[in-house]
């Protein structure tokens, strides 16, 4: 270890070179790296860095001065053949070289107790920054792994977003290197661990480069299996806040994570099944479109939409670019934008504090408090329900048209997708859409959309809301929920039975399920 670090100091370049590729097999682990830096290898590796990062400026100076001199309409013939000679004959600087010297700095950089001491050492890894902007893609990709590391330390990761590090990254995802590739990739993973680190990623436009890593290829054009994982990693990472996971569903990574999920290689599968929990954990639109439900902890918010069933996943942005059409309408709450939702939203926060609902009694757990939330529930469904069209009798649910208004409501926004709060009749599906929105604002994480998953006949996309009161059990304590009527006896809540209670008829009939899958509408 001695004697390759004296040999960094060396005069002649090759043996400097050896001496690299010699020391990055001697780094290996944290003992190895404890020696390399008692005997001064950091001072010495960033002292032959920095030199050939010198020699690298100047070459690239004169290259770009050789360019300008080339493209001035003012320059004689005779200069411009002086420029493009002079530009011919300029070498780069010992490739060999700057590929051992980044190759050490790589296996150094592995190593946390080395990489501390990198980062004392001034300018070391602005300098492998440089190096990352190399025109040799192998040098560029070796800084690139060496960079890498300095992503997993909570100090190192500033440091790397001061100097604008993201670009660079999301541009060695397109390397051929899978060893660059995967590198990037965790980078850009770790970047994600905090929102500031998320916040840069989605300013430097990487979410789209890094959904298309989930299918890297190797230098060879066959699938990189690891840059793959790293990047479903790093996508799972990057869903941790909702406006990135939404970004992430609507430009096409939900689609090609699902699909890795059915892979024969078992290292993507669980990590793509584990990245898509994650995405719909902060997105309830695509949830809803996948798992045709949305849960109690799922708060839905402003932009949370309903494309229906039977169509790919969709970004409301293409989705409102679409012509009008006599499809299956996209419902959109988001009282940002719309007005009347935003009045009915003030109405029914309004009625609900009337009844005694605040933040103390959301708290609290006991009867009383309990009673508080149903009569809430109760007051809910009857303004959505008299906002919709009324209620109607169970058996004459199919004279119920609403298609005309839904027709109107297109038209109005120009859009095949509809405005919830510029619907004046609705049916199951968009009162149970609003209603969650609407709950899920008022009484948070009490409320469930619950979908049916059959694909055909006349129940297809019939929706329904499940409430819970925190308190309210059975006599064994096990939470009781209830079915929430916003049709025909609006208002009513159907227990849905416990193991120990049994659920009210009404809870299957409104829901539609058992026996009364196949019992018509009409």
């Amino acid at each position: 270890m001695k004697n390759g670090i004296g040999l960094l100091s060396n005069g002649e370049l090759s043996v400097v070179a050896n001496a690299c590729v010699a020391l990055s097999r001697l780094v290996f682990d944290f003992m190895s790296g404890l020696d390399f830096v008692e005997e001064g290898g950091v001072a010495q590796l960033a002292s032959v860095l920095n030199n050939y990062c010198k020699l690298y400026e100047q070459y690239v100076e004169s290259k770009q001065k050789y360019v300008d001199d080339l493209s001035k309409d003012d320059v004689d013939e005779e200069a411009k053949k002086a420029a493009q000679d002079a530009l011919e004959k300029l070498e780069i600087p010992d490739l060999r070289l700057g590929r051992a010297i980044l190759e050490n700095c790589k296996s150094c950089a592995e190593q946390g107790n080395v990489r501390e001491e990198m980062r004392k050492e001034e300018n070391f890894f602005g300098n492998m920054f440089r190096m990352i902007k190399h025109e040799d893609e192998i040098v560029s990709g070796m800084a690139c792994q060496a960079l890498a590391n300095a992503a997993f330390d909570v100090e190192g990761r500033p440091m790397l977003l001061e100097m604008n590090a993201i670009p660079e990254f999301v541009k060695c995802l397109t390397y051929k290197d899978v060893d660059t590739q995967l590198s990037a990739a965790r980078a850009i993973g770790n970047f994600a661990m905090d929102s500031y680190g998320r916040q840069k990623l989605f300013e430097s436009k990487a979410m789209a480069p890094l959904v298309a890593q989930l299918e890297a290829k190797d230098e060879n054009g066959k699938d990189a299996i690891e840059p793959r994982r790293a990047a479903i990693l790093a996508i799972g990472k990057c869903a941790s806040d909702r406006s990135s996971a939404v970004e992430l569903c609507d430009i096409g990574a939900l689609s090609k994570l699902l699909s890795l999920m059915d892979t024969h290689w078992k290292q993507l599968g669980q990590a793509a099944e584990d990245a898509v929990e994650r995405l719909l954990q902060k997105s309830q639109s695509a949830k809803l479109w996948l798992r045709g439900e949305v849960d109690f902890e799922d708060r839905t918010s402003d932009g949370w939409f309903d494309m229906g069933v039977g169509r790919p996943y969709t970004s409301l942005a293409d989705l409102q670019k679409e012509t009008v059409n006599t499809n299956r309408e996209v419902l959109l709450a988001d009282a940002s934008q719309d007005n009347r939702l935003k009045q009915l939203v003030e109405e029914v926060k309004a009625e609900c504090a009337t009844l005694g609902l605040s933040q103390i009694v959301l708290d609290k757990r006991d009867a009383a408090s309990t009673e508080v939330k149903k009569k809430c529930v109760v007051k809910m469904a009857e303004i959505l329900s008299q906002r919709l069209g009324g209620s109607i009798l169970y058996d004459k649910y199919m004279d119920f048209g609403y298609s005309t208004e839904i027709q109107r409501c297109k038209q109005l926004r120009k859009s095949n997708v509809v405005w919830v709060g510029d619907l004046k009749k609705a049916g199951c599906r968009h009162r149970a859409f609003l209603f969650k929105y609407l709950c899920d604002l008022v009484l948070p994480y009490l409320c469930r959309l619950e979908r049916t998953k059959i694909e055909r006949g006349a129940h297809v996309g019939h929706a329904w809301n499940v409430v819970k009161f925190f308190g309210d059990v059975d006599q064994e304590g096990q939470q009781k929920t209830y079915t929430v009527d916003l049709m025909h006896n609006v208002g009513s809540l159907y227990e849905n039975g416990t193991d120990f209670n049994p659920a009210d008829e009404w809870a299957a009939k409104y829901q539609r399920k058992d026996v009364y899958h196949f019992i018509s509408l009409g």
